[in-house]
């Protein structure tokens, strides 16, 4: 008594010290749950362009249906917009605001049960900036199952989880984390997403951040004129995203499991048009 008077203990807390390795390890109970769900995660769809991936798209969206996912998230720029860069003209097929706002309605899968959650991205708001027409609106009013979660950024909540969508400015950096991660450490810790998705920069990336799960969302538009003058290669295809959440009021993410799913192009095909020439 007088040793734990002195040290300031317990006798309970005592036996745990001297018990030292030989205590009996415990389960974390709280981190075992079978509760799941899944999302799609794509961005940069780009219709409107020459190089759009609509066939692509809409397989993904197949892949979505096929393994129950009812959320998919758009990380921006559904369209391509106008003037973005010098001589974007010649590869747009669709020209003004409310035709390609029209070209999304009439072309962006829709599948029965599935939801698409989205922000607009520069190219989107091209028109905003010219004229004051913000397309997300008026795809959302046309489609029940389109979301507009607003310009630039968005904020959304499934199965308890907060998911952060961000289409960032600049082109991309030196590693594929580094933009994001600079992003993610800009975020109060009081106002941090459990999942942040980024749009933008055409590349698909994964990786665990500050307690967020960070995604390169990848896209659906082949190489540009302008990707081709800058050496950047674009990253075709979309996420699906398995989530473990716990039992507890954060609803706290256990597992965080994201799937990749890459298109190709065929050997014949040319990124910036035309045919290659056999060797």
């Amino acid at each position: 008594k007088k040793l734990l008077k002195e040290l300031g203990i317990s006798e309970s807390q005592l036996r745990k010290i001297l018990a030292g390795r030989s205590a009996k390890p415990k389960v974390i109970r709280k981190n075992i749950s079978n509760e799941t769900f899944d999302v799609g995660i794509v961005s940069d769809t780009h219709f409107c362009s020459i190089h759009e991936k609509l066939n692509e798209l809409h397989t993904f969206y197949a892949i979505c249906k096929k393994v129950g996912i009812t959320e998919v998230l758009n990380a921006g720029d559904l369209v391509a917009g106008w003037g973005i860069y010098r001589g974007q003209e010649n590869e747009v097929h669709t020209f003004g605001a409310k035709a390609q706002a029209q070209y999304v309605i009439d072309n962006y899968p829709k599948v029965k049960g599935i939801t698409t959650h989205f922000i607009t991205g520069n190219h989107d708001l091209a028109w905003w900036v010219r004229s004051g027409i913000d397309i997300g609106d008026i795809i959302s009013e046309k489609r029940s199952d389109m979301n507009y979660l607003g310009q630039y950024q968005g904020n959304i909540i499934i199965g308890g989880v907060h998911f952060k969508l961000m289409h960032p400015d600049g082109g991309g950096a030196y590693a594929l984390s580094y933009k994001a991660q600079k992003i993610a450490e800009q975020i109060p810790s009081g106002e941090k997403p459990q999942v942040l998705v980024f749009g933008h920069w055409h590349t698909s990336h994964y990786f665990f951040y500050r307690l967020i799960h960070i995604l390169n969302a990848g896209c659906f538009e082949g190489q540009s004129t302008f990707l081709l003058r800058k050496g950047i290669n674009p990253t075709i295809g979309g996420w699906t995203v398995e989530v473990r959440v716990g039992k507890d009021k954060k609803k706290s993410i256990l597992s965080f499991t994201p799937t990749f799913i890459p298109f190709f192009r065929r050997d014949n095909e040319n990124p910036a048009g035309g045919n290659l020439v056999p060797q």
